[in-house]
């Protein structure tokens, strides 16, 4: 049996020597996590410093510009002059978001695209405007039923002049894809569609070839079935077409049609007149 003095101060012993390798691998962990740190700062130093250099103004300069895309309305010096203009002296530094946002802003160009071309170049794609008709007052639609502008003496022959509140673009010019191929089956060219501020819409037709047109009122609602109806009704009225001035189709079951210089309707449905 061990004397209860030496159990003692073996136990003292035991823990004196877990308290020291503690205490070691705690000095290890303090000094390792002080070395990564160290590490840590010095790369952070070494990067901000690299990053000044790579930004700083005039380090690495912008030595091409390539133009790329359809140039048929948009001037290409005059793109260029514009984005020489905005793109400042570094590669790296270059805010590509708003230089394609300043290409985009022109009369005609409908989208860019900027990036960077190593090692010292830009390349701009640009894709041109195709107006499909006209909008209101000055403006036109695009083939996305995009309302844009393209400048006060910009002429454009042989579109369909659409009108109307901005909200309606798209369904007007998708009503017209719908009803324009329908109403040229039986002779007839749309020449306009307007929607007025209630949103009534009127037509201007003309049959194929002739300088006369006449409106055509479709009131606020069921369009489809009156334009089905001035379809059905066309080969009754085809031989008076060059003197009509405006043909009502508002009326459930009919229409009125105002004729030459005559005041009243010639011919009026018995029922009253849908808006």
């Amino acid at each position: 049996m061990i004397p209860i003095e030496k159990q003692t101060t073996s136990r003292r012993a035991l823990a004196e020597s877990a308290h020291r390798r503690r205490s070691a691998r705690s000095r290890r962990r303090r000094q390792a996590l002080i070395g990564l740190a160290a590490a840590g700062i010095t790369t952070l130093t070494v990067v901000a410093v690299g990053m000044d250099r790579l930004l700083r103004p005039g380090a690495f300069p912008i030595k091409e510009l390539r133009l790329e895309g359809e140039f048929v309305n948009l001037d290409p010096a005059m793109v260029q002059q514009i984005i020489v203009g905005e793109m400042g002296d570094n590669y790296f530094s270059l805010d590509l978001a708003h230089i394609e946002q300043v290409v985009e802003a022109l009369p005609w160009a409908r989208e860019a695209r900027v990036r960077r071309s190593w090692p010292n170049g830009l390349t701009v794609t640009i894709a041109e405007q195709h107006p499909v008709a006209r909008w209101g007052d000055g403006e036109w639609l695009n083939e996305n039923a995009q309302i844009v502008r393209l400048g006060d003496d910009v002429v454009i022959d042989g579109l369909v002049s659409l009108s109307g509140p901005n909200t309606s673009a798209r369904e007007v010019w998708h009503r017209y894809n719908e009803w324009a191929p329908m109403l040229r089956k039986v002779g007839l060219d749309v020449i306009s569609i307007d929607v007025d501020d209630r949103f009534a819409w009127t037509l201007q037709i003309s049959p194929t070839g002739a300088s006369h047109a006449t409106d055509v009122l479709l009131g606020s609602n069921d369009h489809e079935r009156r334009v089905k109806r001035l379809i059905g009704s066309y080969s009754r009225l085809e031989e008076q077409m060059d003197t009509l001035l405006t043909m009502d189709l508002r009326y459930p079951n009919g229409m009125a049609i105002t004729q030459g210089n005559i005041d009243e309707p010639n011919e009026v449905a018995l029922n009253e007149v849908d808006q």
